[in-house]
């Protein structure tokens, strides 16, 4: 059965609601959310549609298995939201989910983030001189934020027993293994401010790469203070950190 669905319209700044993609076939739904943009965020925009419509081609395209009468319907789920937006940034995160059988959905997350200076679309390690310096810092950071989260969680499900050795032993081999120095470990990434200068980056772990599917998307925060010696030039005047606080007591 060929889903009903609605049209896309170019998305406006001045609209109240985002745009909707909706659309039901036999035994199967989707229903895409994109967000308000400005106009002149079309790489942006562009980005988004081609994203939902692969997600879209794939959910789709798995339609054509039997199925028995009670199965469940199956889904695909995407909302696109701005989630951060400094004066040289917009940074925009995707959740979904889609559902084609199994025991539970598969997570859909992902990032966009523009420069709007020149209107284009960046990866992390764009924004520095030394990419794999960079790396380093966001490994060494996700760990010690993330073990140090997991190892509070344990403690608390399974006690100070001698489950907890193992337990914990786990967590840090799936945390290392999530968070290795590569740009595929911190492609889900968020430049961080209020409409004013970047402050830092939120890094988004998707379900299964730092923990289990229950622990969902965990997210750190990198304060600027930390990567702003490695930041090419012309990234240096998008982020704002605390200089005061690096330098020695005895100076002012």
């Amino acid at each position: 059965m060929v889903a009903s669905a609605t049209p896309i319209r170019a998305a406006s700044a001045a609209e109240a609601v985002p745009d909707e993609d909706t659309g039901r076939g036999g035994g199967y739904s989707y229903h895409i959310r994109y967000p308000a943009l400005a106009p002149e965020w079309r790489a942006l925009d562009a980005a988004l549609r081609d994203y939902a419509t692969l997600q879209k081609k794939d959910f789709l395209a798995a339609q054509g298995g039997e199925r028995s009468a009670d199965a469940a319907e199956y889904q695909l789920d995407m909302t696109f939201n701005i989630a951060r937006r400094t004066d040289d940034f917009v940074s925009v995160l995707v959740n979904g989910s889609s559902y084609t059988g199994g025991a539970h959905p598969n997570p859909l997350v992902a990032s966009f983030v523009l420069r709007l200076s020149d209107n284009t679309l960046i990866a992390i390690g764009d924004l520095f001189a030394d990419p794999a310096a960079a790396l380093k810092i966001f490994s060494d950071e996700s760990r010690r934020q993330l073990e140090g989260r997991f190892d509070a969680q344990l403690r608390e499900q399974v006690g100070e027993g001698a489950a907890l050795a193992p337990a914990l032993k786990d967590m840090r081999e799936w945390v290392a293994r999530g968070t290795e120095p590569k740009t595929e470990s911190f492609a889900v990434f968020l430049v961080d401010g209020l409409e004013s200068k970047a402050i830092g980056l939120t890094l988004v772990f998707p379900p299964y790469q730092v923990a289990p599917y229950v622990d969902g998307a965990p997210q750190i925060e990198v304060p600027a203070k930390l990567f702003h010696a490695l930041l090419k030039p012309e990234y240096v005047g998008a982020f704002h950190w605390d200089t005061e606080a690096e330098k020695p007591n005895n100076q002012h």
